[in-house]
């Protein structure tokens, strides 16, 4: 189940327990997470043209379109010159400090959902956890354009 988390380099961010896409576990709050984060990204900031094949469901199913998705928006980050790694699959974000992973030394793929969306749609970035289950999320904030939420506890456990 997806938490929020917070971080030197984004100041809240929604973070994984577990890894989401291919030869991952893909629980099902994980996967509405990233879901959701996709969604938003290319139903409201890209051209019709742009936008993977396939209808995003936010269902926790990770499937065919999921995980096209997940991949065309990795190798749409590689084509751009970002900092990342085309595996398809989305992984917890563990190194808070850089968001970025100790083997591929690039960006997570979370990170760059979190802030295009963060930044493109806040709104649907704010409502969230109005869609998606989150752990110890209380009470969710009123949206605003700083997008600061309050600190919550991590989760130890989960990921690969």
């Amino acid at each position: 189940m997806g938490f929020i988390d917070t971080s030197p380099a984004l100041p809240a961010f929604y973070n994984l327990v577990h890894a989401v896409g291919k030869y991952s576990p893909n629980q099902k709050d994980d996967v509405m997470l990233v879901q959701y984060l996709l969604k938003n990204w290319y139903g409201v900031v890209k051209p019709k043209e742009a936008v993977p094949k396939g209808e995003m469901k936010v269902d926790g199913v990770c499937g065919g379109v999921t995980l096209n998705w997940i991949l065309k928006f990795q190798l749409d980050l590689m084509l751009s010159k970002r900092s990342i790694y085309a595996d398809g699959r989305i992984d917890r974000i563990r190194n808070t400090a850089t968001l970025t992973g100790d083997i591929s030394h690039t960006t997570y793929t979370l990170a760059w959902l979190n802030s295009f969306v963060g930044s493109s749609n806040p709104t649907a970035f704010i409502r969230l956890p109005q869609f998606v289950p989150l752990q110890n999320i209380g009470t969710v904030p009123p949206p605003s354009n700083d997008m600061v939420f309050p600190p919550r506890q991590v989760p130890a456990t989960g990921g690969l």
